[in-house]
């Protein structure tokens, strides 16, 4: 019997993860964002990107791996 602790969590889950978490961190930006404090100015332009790019990159794997 093979244990579970190296197995792969299912497509279903993280794709609706990639989609999840960067809306929750967003929001949590933007909550952030109402304290007038420059370092969350900064802190927000910087997951703002990075959220992007996360989702970009996985949009740009999902289509490859689709076209395979």
């Amino acid at each position: 019997m093979e244990s579970k602790g190296n197995s792969e969590p299912s497509p279903k889950v993280v794709k609706s993860l990639t989609w999840i978490i960067p809306m929750v961190i967003i929001g949590l930006i933007f909550l952030l964002k109402n304290i007038e404090n420059p370092v969350t100015d900064v802190l927000f332009y910087i997951v703002c990107a990075g959220v992007i790019i996360s989702v970009l990159f996985s949009i740009i794997k999902e289509k490859k791996a689709k076209s395979k």
